[in-house]
């Protein structure tokens, strides 16, 4: 979990005698851990978006000092904070105007202050940023899968600046490869660094949470969120080139009540559009007829009407305990197939035939007419996206 350097700074400046030199537009960076590093040949335990911290111990010459600061920055750190009065006296103007150049942040504290407790500091404010993630994480999902328990997620999603009744989108991140992610715990924590990163450009309030082989970001706003899933998919393949990635973008909800509608669209774009199309980033209202039936602002009314079509099938299939309902699905999927629904299903095609006529004889519909078999298809979409 990383944190906003900026906040920290300013709640810890005063304590620790904190000294900005340069770099103040640098603050806005995350951060991820706190290193002591005093060797100049041990920049490689450095991963990106660290707080680095050096007394000059191992100053060895007079160009050491600039060396060493080069080597911090190249290697992405967040800010180098020195501990002056002992080793290092004076930081020289030649290295303030470098730090300048690249907005870095360059600070310094006095040899008085003890270096243990920055770190202690620092490190439990990461920690203490962890626990709440997690309990955002529990927060969001009940808000996806528990909308009708609003207890369950109001209280603690307020106290932490989401905005209940405003704009909320979900992005998911999904691959095959995820699992192997996992598996390398450096990867996988460098991949939801790197999210994070990115997250922060855009200063959305945002909960990200793993489930179901994806990757959620669930962010409250509508605005600039094309602008920021490209970025995304810019900032995958330069840092994981070697996995295949797809981004899924929801339709703005309109508060956090319709965010398992929001949800239910992201399963959509996985299971369907990405799957004919060929961009790794797929917005659900780039269908049209999703696009239509988003149009309708009585959702209520939507999920009525496609009830209503296939009641006696939902209704048979409960009290029979059949699956006719896939089964239609799967067959107007196959544009009335037989051929193809007994070979995708492994049936006899004279089984498909007879189940087909049964469906068929409970919906009192020809499935011949264009128009009854689009009335099915409208309310298989209905289903599916709300």
């Amino acid at each position: 979990m990383a944190i906003n350097f900026r906040s920290v700074y300013y709640a810890t400046k005063e304590k620790y005698e904190m000294n900005l030199i340069t770099g103040s537009t640098g603050l806005d960076k995350l951060f991820s851990w706190v290193h002591i590093l005093e060797n100049i040949n041990t920049m490689d335990y450095l991963h990106g978006n660290e707080i680095v911290i050096t007394t000059g111990i191992g100053k060895d010459s007079d160009t050491w000092l600039f060396e060493y600061v080069q080597k911090v920055i190249s290697s992405g750190a967040t800010a180098l904070i020195i501990n002056t009065g002992q080793f290092i006296r004076d930081i020289p103007k030649n290295i303030v105007d470098y730090c300048s150049k690249k907005n870095f942040p360059l600070i310094t504290v006095p040899w008085k202050i003890h270096l243990i407790d920055i770190i202690r500091d620092y490190c439990n404010r990461i920690f203490a940023s962890e626990q709440l993630s997690y309990s955002l994480m529990g927060s969001i999902k009940n808000a996806i899968f528990h909308p009708n328990s609003p207890e369950a997620f109001e209280r603690q999603l307020e106290r932490n600046n989401f905005d209940l009744h405003s704009d909320y989108t979900i992005l998911a991140i999904s691959s095959d490869d995820l699992d192997i992610l996992r598996i390398n715990s450096n990867l996988y924590g460098k991949l939801r660094l790197k999210v994070e990163v990115e997250l922060n450009k855009f200063r959305f309030i945002n909960c990200i949470f793993d489930y179901d082989n994806s990757f959620f970001i669930v962010i409250n706003s509508s605005i600039n969120i094309p602008e920021f899933a490209n970025s995304i998919d810019k900032m995958l393949k330069i840092n994981f080139k070697e996995y295949n990635f797809n981004i899924s973008v929801s339709s703005t909800a309109s508060s956090i009540f319709e965010l398992h509608r929001s949800y239910k669209q992201i399963e959509y774009v996985k299971a369907h559009m990405h799957k004919k199309s060929s961009n790794s980033v797929c917005f659900f209202e780039d269908n049209g007829i999703n696009e239509l039936i988003l149009a309708v602002n009585n959702y209520q009314l939507l999920e009525d009407s496609a009830l209503k079509t296939l009641e006696p099938i939902l209704k048979h299939d409960q009290e029979a305990g059949t699956e006719y309902l896939d089964l239609l699905k799967l067959y107007l999927q196959e544009n009335c197939s037989v051929k193809a629904v007994s070979e995708k299903t492994f049936s006899h095609r004279n089984t498909i035939n007879y189940r087909i006529k049964r469906i068929k004889n409970l919906l009192g519909v020809n499935l011949d007419e264009n128009e009854e078999r689009f009335k099915l298809i409208l309310a298989f979409h209905i289903m599916d996206i709300l």
